[in-house]
């Protein structure tokens, strides 16, 4: 029963994942291609010095990238459960509900941080082929609370697409968008690593939201 509910998803998702891979894909490269512009145009040198002294984004380009890609995938996955009214059969499969939405949130979350974790160390690796251990770091300190946005995004928008009354979805979006938006603090590099256990614990909070959602649908709310 697991793996045909886990088929199941891989059929709703399958093209974004892809088109988030291609899209991830296309913007690493042209990331490395703008570093690679501003090295012929500054030099090597120079361009060390303007990272270390004026602290600018490595990759700017993926600042809000993983952002988009959980509210996507979470909006492919759980909008069409409500908009062709499947979500109520899906929970009446011989399995316990909370295991349910428990394997569905576990597929969106893996799908999520595989795309991630993929692309993290390969925008390292690029980097340390250019400048030393100590900016490859600090592109690292960068990147992660932007890529922790990414499934914490997909958590968020899934508890609110599964929520069952739409004035209460409104409500929602608000303090989803507010814990959101610490994972964007304007900062300089560092400043967010003791930080960013919490950032974690957010989105380890966010796991549960989803399931007051649908309890809600369960019990009828409309």
């Amino acid at each position: 029963m697991y793996k045909s509910l886990l088929y199941k998803e891989w059929i709703k998702t399958r093209s974004v994942i892809a088109c988030l891979a291609v899209i991830f894909l296309g913007v690493g490269i042209y990331s490395f291609m703008k570093i690679s512009e501003s090295i012929r145009l500054l030099g090597i040198v120079n361009l060390w010095e303007t990272t270390i002294q004026k602290d600018p984004a490595m990759f700017p380009q993926f600042k809000y990238l993983p952002l988009l890609a959980g509210i996507l995938l979470a909006i492919t996955q759980y909008v069409p459960e409500l908009q062709f009214k499947r979500l109520k059969l899906t929970l009446h499969l011989p399995l316990n509900e909370n295991k349910i939405l428990l394997t569905m949130l576990l597929y969106g979350v893996t799908a999520v941080l595989s795309l991630l974790l993929i692309t993290l160390p390969i925008l390292l690796l690029g980097l340390g082929q250019r400048f030393p251990s100590e900016i490859v770091w600090t592109g690292f300190q960068q990147l992660a609370p932007w890529f922790l946005a990414g499934p914490a995004a997909y958590l968020i928008a899934a508890w609110i697409c599964l929520e069952p009354q739409w004035k209460q979805r409104i409500l929602t979006v608000i303090p989803g968008i507010i814990a959101l938006s610490f994972f964007f603090l304007r900062a300089k590099s560092g400043a967010y690593q003791p930080f960013d256990l919490y950032l974690i614990l957010l989105v380890i909070v966010a796991f549960f939201f989803a399931f007051y959602s649908t309890a809600r649908f369960k019990e009828g709310v409309q």
